[in-house]
């Protein structure tokens, strides 16, 4: 009993964080739907901590280019990645990866990549 208690706290906990400011939909508490709801959860926290994951080491690889495209802009004098990087790691910076949808999400990946891609190869 104990177990389905928890279990039913934590999808409301993450009903609630996900439905923010608008409200819940009403559904039945029941073991059956509470335990759907707690695979869904679970799937959700993984899917938004790999998510995470991956924008961390896109601003990290982000940063290494910027300092290679500075060490190799001061060497040839004409070669600079530093307003588009600059300008995609601020932007993914300010991204809260609770408050975007997986869709949302993989959009701002792709559009990072696509900008890095566009930069590195004007070289």
């Amino acid at each position: 009993m104990e177990a389905r208690e928890a279990k039913e706290a934590q999808v409301a906990a993450w009903l609630k964080k996900i439905f923010g400011d608008h409200p819940i939909p009403q559904y039945e508490v029941n073991p059956r739907t509470t335990e759907i709801l707690y695979h869904l959860s679970e799937r959700n926290r993984a899917r938004d901590r790999d998510v995470h994951l991956v924008i961390e080491d896109l601003k990290q690889k982000a940063s290494e280019y910027e300092s290679e495209g500075a060490a190799l802009s001061q060497r040839h004098g004409r070669f600079s990645v530093s307003s588009v990087t600059s300008r995609t790691v601020g932007e993914t910076s300010r991204t809260k990866t609770t408050d975007y949808t997986f869709e949302e999400k993989i959009r701002v990946l792709f559009r990072f990549n696509a900008e890095s891609i566009s930069c590195s190869s004007e070289n």
